[in-house]
């Protein structure tokens, strides 16, 4: 796979249990609907809507990344190199673990486990930086289609922030699988949010400027 569209919808949302998870969490997830776009190697590009933010749109390049949310009067271009907490990917979006997130976090393999019956991997994906404290993802991987069934999402203190729990696997290329909804969970393991994933799109030859990080965007 060498890009990505999908539309990413958030069907259901529990305001005061997102809050829980962070203020920023919390903001992003509001935006209703969502057109993801990546391209390797590590571009992202997110644009959204909804009533409370207007539109919204990010763009990541690397370390570099640019975000503007006119209604709220924000537009800023930064350097995340020395700020990889801040850095997002596939993995965050969509479940998928790819080299681009490998560039700055590290895994290791903890064991096999049981999921609803099936046979699965579970990993410990740190960052490379020691400025990042103890955060990290364990995730819980299957063999088979290569997506994160379960991601749970630890703080710098060592303390869940929030699982993720990816479903409804589906071939969209032979032998690449994405998943079609997520169930978000706050710390007390409260559902906080749902997404769905449709009309996904891949290897269209998504064109580089569509990633352009520039202070004039």
């Amino acid at each position: 796979m060498t890009d990505l569209e999908t539309s990413v919808k958030v069907t259901q949302i529990e305001p005061k249990e997102l809050e829980k998870i962070g203020k920023d969490f919390a903001l992003n997830s509001r935006l209703k609907t969502m057109t993801l776009l990546y391209k390797t190697p590590d571009k992202l590009r997110v644009e959204g809507r909804s009533n409370l933010l207007g539109d919204a749109l990010l763009i990541q390049n690397g370390a570099s990344r640019f975000y503007a949310v006119p209604k709220l009067r924000l537009r800023k271009t930064e350097n995340l190199k020395d700020s990889p907490l801040k850095r997002l990917s596939l993995l965050e979006y969509a479940g998928l673990l790819g080299k681009d997130t490998l560039s700055y976090m590290q895994g290791k393999f903890v064991k096999e486990d049981k999921l609803d019956g099936k046979t699965v991997a579970v990993y410990e994906l740190t960052y490379q930086s020691e400025n990042c404290g103890k955060s990290r993802y364990r995730l819980t991987i299957d063999p088979q289609t290569r997506i994160a069934l379960k991601r749970v999402w630890f703080d710098g203190d060592n303390k869940i922030k929030a699982t993720f729990l990816y479903s409804e696997p589906h071939e969209t290329l032979p032998g690449v699988f994405l998943p079609r909804k997520c169930k978000i969970l706050n710390a007390e393991g409260i559902l906080a949010a749902t997404m769905t994933y449709s009309s996904t799109k891949l290897d269209q030859g998504l064109e580089d400027a569509l990633f352009s990080v520039t202070p004039q965007q």
